[in-house]
């Protein structure tokens, strides 16, 4: 759904470890918010992205702010601002209570998947309670030349709400628990062995005759376990170590609670919006060996980031043909971490590559502890569109921002050289940096709208000028350095590691989505982006950048049927980081084949076939194999998927 948005895209590290990407940016740059929660997953690789918790069987929405997104949508929205939304089912119109649902089926031949869920629910017109079960799993995925290993997966969702609506006042609550089983994610260290995650929202709407009252507390508790040896081939004996000395598994959790107050005052010419809101995550990782008892790496322990926010947004007519919408923000961001620690001599060797490295992790341990861990950053966003009509049915619009990010828990409290990067596969080892300052970016943006009768086009210009960007630059510590090079002759890990540091970028490019009515019937649609990412502190690009991309589509509408051509093609990108290590990819297109049915008794049934051709591509944003495979060599691209049948059957009843 992501790469059918203008500007928007997905980097897959895993069939279920999709990170967002809007026009250049992914990551922790990127607001996600479910449903108005904002959830910082357990995966320091982000094993468990945010939009990995709106599973397709039970998703309603997904929505993009294009372009530079209010500061009331999101605490840090540097890289922009998804929501998605799940289904919650519909009160009823009477006193007595009516008992509804929805259940959705899917298969799909690339990788066997197998989707099966049910949503219930009894409402009158003041409750609404309902439930909703699901279970999911696949094989490993098939590309032409073979198979994607390990690239199986494993879930279920439970979920249980109550909604209460009366005059001017709404309540809801929910419950969920979302747990996934084995799921491959070969192009990170490790595979997922199980996340177990438990999740709590509730929402409260006064809607007066001056304004809405909107108040929203959510949390989550997630627990996460990921090895290197139980999907994948385990660590194989070489002179420098033996492989079961090389076998790693990792404990994560975290835990989120947060809150957001709104209200939004009805004026004469538009409203006025003030608001409150916070997010306080915790986070830690332990490593172990399970070969070998005594073995302890604390990855993070006791890290904290606590934000606070408040803000003034305002949407207003300035005339019959003009509006502005602006506002401003200010964000506390406190970090901090607790004592770190490390046992990699877990025998107690007198001599030897363990024992010296024990030793330079005790003083990276060392240093990292005596160093000032509590961190505080005070950041001001603002925001500012302005719409303009003309008679032709042209609506122009310019924008200008200031936004601002605080480095992650990642990028601040990474003490030692290790691949925990928030997903960016790029097979580097990192180590943070506590001093880091805050990225401040700069924006423009110019497009209009222009809707007409048988043509719509909605094009975007934009610039954007990050000052201190963080991104990784060539370690300077000699431990540090030392450290990489004797993980790396043990096979963990790759030398010459980097460390996150503020540097200057900038982006910018344009997209742009149009429609062609050709008939009642038959309507062509084209969405294009073209962005660019650029260093401006050395000459390289930034790491994982979106190639140039086309989407044209055909639809033929009937009564209760359609059916769409479409192909996607993507350029050559060889624009590609030197920092990174980064691998240029060939340009390539795809030709995919969907139809719907509807039916009067309340279904709907897909079907379709992805990459028709069964063309062979590599994914520029699907990053590099980490895991043995014979149908794909180590540190390779990861190919494009082969040629997928899939069906989907939705009934409400």
């Amino acid at each position: 759904m992501l790469r059918k948005m203008p500007g928007a895209n997905i980097n897959k590290n895993g069939e279920l470890t999709g990170i967002a990407q809007y026009r250049g940016v992914f990551g922790d740059r990127i607001s996600v918010a479910v449903d108005g929660a904002q959830i910082s997953g357990a995966g320091p690789n982000a094993m468990d992205a945010p939009l990995s918790y709106a599973p397709v069987a039970l998703l309603e929405s997904l929505t993009i702010n294009r372009g530079i997104a209010p500061v009331s949508s999101a605490q840090e929205t540097i890289g922009g601002y998804i929501q998605a939304n799940t289904y919650s089912g519909e009160f009823g119109v009477g006193n007595g209570f009516e008992f509804a649902g929805r259940t959705y089926f899917g298969t799909q031949t690339v990788n066997e998947g197998m989707v099966a869920s049910g949503f219930f629910s009894m409402a009158n017109r003041n409750h609404l309670i309902r439930g909703f079960v699901m279970n999911e799993s696949a094989d490993d995925q098939e590309f032409p030349g073979g198979k994607i290993l390990p690239s199986e997966y494993e879930r279920e969702r439970f979920d249980l709400g109550y909604s209460f609506r009366t005059g001017d006042h709404e309540f809801s609550i929910d419950l969920a628990r979302n747990n996934t089983g084995d799921a491959g994610t070969p192009a990170l260290p490790m595979d997922i062995q199980a996340i177990d995650s438990d999740l709590f929202r509730s929402k409260y709407i006064y809607s007066g005759a001056g304004g809405t009252l909107t108040a929203e507390f959510f949390g989550s508790d997630n627990e996460h376990w990921m090895t290197n040896f139980h999907l994948r081939r385990p660590p194989q004996d070489n002179p420098m170590s033996p492989g079961r000395m090389r076998f790693r598994q990792t404990f994560a959790a975290s835990e989120n609670l947060g809150f957001n107050l709104k209200y939004e005052q009805y004026a004469g010419n538009g409203t006025w919006m003030y608001g409150l809101d916070g997010h306080f995550t915790d986070h830690e990782a332990i490593v172990t060996n399970p070969n070998v008892g005594p073995f302890f790496l604390y990855n993070f322990n006791d890290t904290q980031r606590d934000i606070l926010g408040a803000f003034v947004e305002l949407s207003l007519s300035l005339g019959s043909n003009m509006g502005l919408d602006a506002g401003v923000r200010y964000n506390r961001v406190s970090m901090d971490s607790g004592d770190i620690g490390s046992n990699q001599n877990p025998k107690n060797m007198p001599m030897g590559m363990p024992v010296m490295m024990n030793n330079m992790s005790s003083m990276l341990a060392n240093e990292f502890n005596n160093s000032d861990r509590s961190q505080t950053d005070n950041n001001l966003d603002w925001f500012a569109r302005l719409s303009l009509g003309a008679d032709n049915g042209l609506i122009w619009y310019l924008g200008a921002a200031r936004k601002t990010r605080s480095p992650s828990y990642r990028e601040r409290y990474l003490w030692t050289p290790m691949e925990s990067t928030g997903g960016m596969a790029d097979g580097k080892t990192y180590i943070g940096r506590v001093d880091l300052d805050p990225e401040v970016a700069h924006e423009l943006e110019l497009g209009f709208d222009f809707d007409g009768q048988i043509f719509s086009v909605y094009p975007r210009l934009f610039y954007k000028d990050v000052s201190d960007f963080i991104q990784g630059t060539p370690a300077t510590n000699m431990v540090v350095n030392n450290l990489a090079m004797m993980m790396s002759n043990m096979g963990m890990g790759a030398p010459n590691p980097l460390q996150f540091n503020n540097t200057d970028a900038t982006f910018y490019g344009f997209d742009v989505e149009a429609r062609y009515e050709l008939s009642s019937q038959c309507t062509l649609r084209a969405i294009a982006n073209v962005v660019r990412g650029e260093r401006d502190d050395i000459n390289d690009y930034l790491y994982r950048v979106s190639p140039d991309n086309l989407i044209l589509a055909l639809d033929y509408y009937a009564d209760d049927w359609l059916i769409s051509l479409e192909g996607i093609t993507y350029a050559d990108q060889d624009r590609i980081s030197v920092t990174n290590l980064e691998q240029t990819t060939d340009g390539y297109t795809l030709l995919n084949l969907s139809g719907i049915v509807g039916f009067a008794a309340g279904a709907e049934l897909r079907l379709g076939v992805e990459n028709l051709l069964d063309e062979d591509y590599f994914d520029h944003l699907a990053a590099y194999n980490r895991a043995f495979n014979p149908d794909i060599a180590a540190r390779t691209r990861m190919p494009g998927l082969g040629r997928n049948v899939y069906g989907r059957l939705m009934c409400y009843f």
